[in-house]
């Protein structure tokens, strides 16, 4: 059965509407949202974060391309049957062009895109502030008209809880953006209590960020999961989790074989070929070549 675009985004608002939060890995390529579907998540994300790192070894500041993020989001959404959220940075385009944007995240089949408020720099030291909610709301309201599917989700974002500190900014901004149309919103460093008394003003779903380092000089998030669950948060995505985990464990390895110069040594850290090669679907093309290897079929 095909794992059409209509269908895909039938299952996720059944997902959003079910009793638990939705727990949200966010792949950096293809091949990791293959694994997380594989491991039993209902649906993945691709964000600018590790498509930057993944894709061009660059940091998120703005570098990506429209084009860029579609076309990471088309491969995410081709190598998998699970719903997929993408992030569309500040929407690429004012306004009045910001049909361009939707049009094109839309037509990979993506479920939907979060739009945010950053002006940029959100991973610096030097953020570059907020767009105005006027400003804001305008591009939601456009990009709701522009979307060609009604349940293609428009996701807005805002970073007033990160850049400016301010919860209840936050609270006010995503009122405002719900106003003009948003069907669900995202408050990264948004804290869990303040979500809990927002909640009943936020009428859409709501997502957070799971693993975001949002106090200066922590190591570990401010909320653990089941925090954010009972503060009401719909959707926790884990935007960094897997990318994170890939650079740890693919370093390690590195470094083991420098000092040891023998794959014994990383034996136990690194996935069999075999089991690789099952994984990637070398057995169903042995199929397929066997199935036309032989003498065409008389007509």
């Amino acid at each position: 059965m095909p794992h059409t675009p209509a269908a895909r985004r039938t299952a996720l608002k059944a997902l959003l509407a079910a009793d638990e939060p939705l727990l949200l890995p966010g792949a950096y390529d293809a091949l990791s949202a293959q694994l997380a579907e594989r491991a039993g998540f209902r649906a993945t994300y691709i964000g600018s974060f590790a498509a930057a790192a993944s894709g061009f070894g660059m940091p998120d500041v703005g570098l990506l391309t429209l084009n860029d993020m579609v076309e990471q989001t088309r491969h995410v959404v081709e190598a998998t049957s699970v719903p997929v959220l993408a992030d569309a940075e500040n929407g690429f385009y004012d306004a009045p062009n910001i049909w361009r944007a939707v049009q094109a995240f839309e037509a990979t089949g993506v479920c939907g895109i979060h739009i945010e408020d950053n002006l940029g720099g959100k991973h610096t030291s030097t953020p570059a502030g907020l767009l105005t909610p006027h400003q804001m709301s305008q591009k939601i309201r456009a990009a709701v008209d522009a979307r060609t599917d009604p349940d293609f989700l428009v996701i807005a974002r805002s970073d007033a809880a990160w850049v400016n500190h301010d919860a209840e900014e936050c609270v006010e901004r995503l009122e405002c953006y719900i106003a003009a149309g948003a069907d669900m919103v995202f408050a990264p460093a948004l804290p869990a209590a303040a979500l809990a008394r927002a909640r009943k003003r936020l009428t859409v779903p709501v997502m957070v960020a799971g693993d975001l380092l949002d106090v200066p000089g922590a190591d570990v998030p401010a909320h653990t999961v089941k925090e954010y669950g009972d503060a009401g948060a719909d959707v926790i995505l884990l935007w960094y989790t897997l990318i994170g985990a890939a650079a740890k464990n693919v370093t390690d390895v590195l470094h083991t074989l420098r000092e040891h110069a023998d794959i014994a040594a990383v034996a136990d850290r690194v996935t069999h070929q075999r089991a690789f090669e099952e994984l990637m679907g070398y057995d169903r093309f042995e199929q397929r070549s066997a199935r036309y290897a032989g003498a065409p079929a008389s007509s």
